[in-house]
């Protein structure tokens, strides 16, 4: 079976969920994986740029424990903080930013192009 895979420099939609985000329940956005550490017993070190935070504040480090993984997604638990907080990690689309982000992408442009280029 083929399991997803981070990998370094990409870019990866991500749905963040969570108490603090109050009735809507999630946040989305696109995150940029710049370095992976595997720390044993299912969890890794997460190191991101996370495109929908304030500038300034964008790069973050999670430590995260995998929940599930196939061969679409990674859904994983942040032991980083305090409250509850799980990440949906899965391949970004321009349909997806579209979306999410209400922009108007040209379904000529891949994902990723478009993040290098405006994030």
């Amino acid at each position: 079976m083929n399991r997803f895979v981070l990998q370094r420099n990409r870019w990866y939609a991500v749905e963040i969920i969570g108490a603090e985000f109050g009735a809507e329940i999630r946040s989305y956005s696109p995150i940029r994986v710049d370095d992976i550490t595997p720390k044993g017993n299912r969890r890794f070190e997460l190191q991101f740029y996370h495109a929908n935070y304030p500038e300034g504040v964008r790069n973050k480090i999670y430590e995260l424990q995998t929940l599930d993984r196939n061969e679409n997604f990674i859904l994983a638990r942040s032991v980083s903080h305090k409250s509850p907080r799980w990440l949906l990690i899965y391949a970004i689309t321009i349909e997806w930013i579209n979306k999410h982000f209400c922009v108007e992408v040209a379904e000529a442009v891949d994902a990723e192009t478009w993040l290098e280029r405006n994030a």
